[in-house]
C-alpha cells in the first residue's frame, strides 16, 4: 500500500482576507472617485466571508488579523460617505459661487482695458488727422506710457496672451447713425472663455461670443 503524503502543518493565508485587506483600504482612497463606496462594499463581504471561514474550516486558514482590518476599512469607508456626499453638496456650489466670480472680475478688467484703450486711440486719432494707430506701439509714450499700455494690453484670463486686444480697422470718421455697430478694438481670449470685449466707434463697450471658441 502506497504511503499517504503527510498533510502540511501550515496553515494558508485566506484568499477572501487578503481581498478584503486590499479592498477595504483602496475603497477609502478612492471614495472621492465614486467607486470607491462600491470597492469598500465588496471589502466588507469579502472580510465576513473570510472570518466564516477562518472559524469554521478544517484544516486551519490563516488570514484574521487581515479580515478584520479589511472590515475596519471597509465599514470606515462605508460610514464616511454620506459624510463625504454632504460635505461635497455644500462645497460644490461655494466652489462654483467662487469660480463665477473669478470670471465676473476678469470680465470687469477685459472690459476696463478696453475702454482705455479706446481712449488712447481716440486721443491720438485727434492728434493725427483722424486716424487710428497702426498698431498699439505708436500710441507708447505720448498717449499711454510704455508699461502702462502692456498692463492694458495683457489678457486678464489664465492662459491669455501679452497682446489681447487688436485694432479693427475703419474708415473714419464713423457716422453717427452706424457708430454703435462698428467695431473698432476687438479682445483675443482663450478658448475657455466665452465671450470677449468689443469697443465700438460710439466708445461703448459690449460683449460677443468668442470666435476662438469650439
Amino acid at each position: 500500500m502506497k504511503p499517504r503524503s503527510p498533510v502540511s502543518s501550515h496553515p494558508h493565508w485566506s484568499k477572501a482576507a487578503v481581498a478584503s485587506a486590499i479592498l477595504g483600504p483602496v475603497g477609502f482612497f478612492t471614495l472621492w472617485l465614486g467607486v470607491g463606496l462600491f470597492l469598500a462594499a465588496a471589502g466588507a463581504v469579502c472580510g465576513h466571508v473570510a472570518q466564516h471561514w477562518i472559524s469554521h474550516r478544517r484544516p486551519r486558514v490563516r488570514g484574521r488579523g487581515l479580515a478584520g482590518f479589511g472590515l475596519a476599512t471597509s465599514y470606515l469607508t462605508l460610514f464616511f460617505f454620506p459624510l463625504f456626499l454632504g460635505a461635497l453638496a455644500v462645497a460644490y456650489p461655494t466652489w462654483q459661487r467662487m469660480q463665477t466670480s473669478q470670471w465676473e472680475k476678469m470680465t470687469v478688467e477685459s472690459e476696463n482695458r478696453a475702454s482705455q484703450l479706446f481712449v488712447a486711440c481716440e486721443a491720438y486719432a485727434r492728434a493725427n488727422g483722424d486716424r487710428y494707430p497702426r498698431e498699439w506701439g505708436d500710441l507708447a509714450g505720448r498717449f499711454v506710457p510704455r508699461h502702462e499700455l502692456n498692463r492694458l494690453l495683457r489678457s486678464p484670463y489664465p492662459g491669455g496672451g501679452e497682446e489681447a486686444f487688436e485694432i479693427v480697422p475703419h474708415e473714419r470718421p464713423v457716422l453717427p447713425q452706424i457708430s454703435d455697430s462698428v467695431i473698432v478694438i476687438q479682445e483675443l481670449a482663450p478658448s475657455e472663455v466665452s465671450r470677449v470685449a468689443v469697443v465700438h466707434a460710439d466708445g461703448n463697450v459690449s460683449f460677443i461670443l468668442n470666435p476662438n471658441r469650439p
